[in-house]
């Protein structure tokens, strides 16, 4: 029954987008586009979020709450493309244009660099895994690029000032933020780095790259508890694996991780798996390895269903990095 009651939930989704994109195609009325915009996307015109409803209902329950991951990544390339529609109809709306990115950003992490993560130790499957890299950085960029265009609608020269590599530049668009930025600024970031974790030697990103963190520390600095530490979590990742002439930083990393660990409290299985790709791996610490990995399996996807899914994918990984261990480390007996 289960089953059948998501698949319910899922048809009614889809339906109801398709619906309000028919509607926005040939409505003439602004403010009914605007209103409709709002509501998929989750915050207004300007970006502003949507003051949850009494309810305290979860109308992405369905998706985020779900644990069938290939009935997941089946359904996000339409998602994306009917969010991309809606944008079309309504350009200027920055609420869905941080939605549409954001969307594009956990996409490439979640079903396209997960898969390609997962070829590594398989040689016949090299092509295939560059083909995945490559295709992770369009969507990471795709996503970063929308929520740029977000804060370019609402900061007139945003884009500029971030990609002049200055640091005065840096601080001078940055210095416009505010709260009601920060996940648009998450997203961003995420989208930035995200492609540079996958292509670091891209002669277009590289160069950009001290943006997208000094992006990522704003909004840490703003809302340090953003998503259950989210923010410090990306922070670390770079941190930890970046070289130290591309803007790694090995203590800020440890600091960024203790921030993510006291923020989750231990609760989040993300944690425990940076921790053994961050540290672990690159220390050939095996014990560290296999506590972090018998952490995150202890996590039950069911105990937070608003996190459900990220949960699911995550364990497949901890799943993956533990069959490989021997892989992974120079054990001597």
């Amino acid at each position: 029954m289960k089953f059948f009651n998501i698949m319910k939930n899922m048809k009614r989704i889809f339906t109801l987008l398709v619906a309000l994109i028919t509607i926005l195609c040939f409505v003439s009325c602004s403010s009914v586009a605007n209103t409709l915009a709002t509501s998929l996307a989750g915050a207004d015109k300007k970006g502003v979020p949507n003051k949850p409803k009494k309810s305290g209902t979860n109308m992405m329950l369905p998706l985020v709450g779900e644990t069938d991951t290939e009935l997941m990544e089946d359904f996000f390339p339409t998602a994306l493309k009917l969010y991309e529609i809606l944008h079309t109809q309504n350009p200027t709306h920055q609420g869905l244009a941080t939605m549409t990115g954001s969307l594009y950003v956990m996409y490439a992490n979640a079903f396209v660099q997960a898969k390609a993560d997962m070829m590594s130790f398989d040689y016949s499957l090299m092509e295939e895994e560059g083909r995945q890299i490559q295709r992770a950085k369009m969507h990471y960029l795709r996503g970063r690029d929308y929520c740029l265009n977000a804060f370019e609608m609402r900061y007139p020269g945003f884009i500029k000032l971030m990609m002049s590599k200055d640091e005065n530049n840096f601080k001078k668009a940055l210095a416009q933020l505010d709260v009601k930025d920060v996940n648009n600024a998450y997203w961003a970031g995420a989208g930035w780095l995200g492609a540079f974790s996958v292509d670091p030697l891209d002669i277009e990103i590289l160069p950009t790259i001290s943006g997208g963190v000094a992006l990522l520390e704003r909004a840490a600095e703003l809302d340090p508890n953003y998503n259950n530490g989210a923010i410090w979590e990306v922070l670390t990742a770079f941190y930890a694996a970046a070289p130290y002439d591309f803007g790694g930083d090995k203590d800020r990393a440890q600091v960024c991780f203790d921030k993510a660990m006291e923020i989750s409290k231990g609760k989040t299985i993300s944690v425990y798996l940076l921790k053994a790709t961050a540290y672990a791996i690159p220390t050939q610490d095996v014990k560290m390895f296999d506590e972090c990995i018998e952490k995150a399996m202890s996590i039950n996807p069911d105990d937070n269903p608003n996190t459900r899914l990220a949960t699911t994918i995550s364990r497949r990984k901890a799943e993956y990095l533990k069959a490989h261990r021997e892989d992974l480390f120079i054990i001597w007996e």
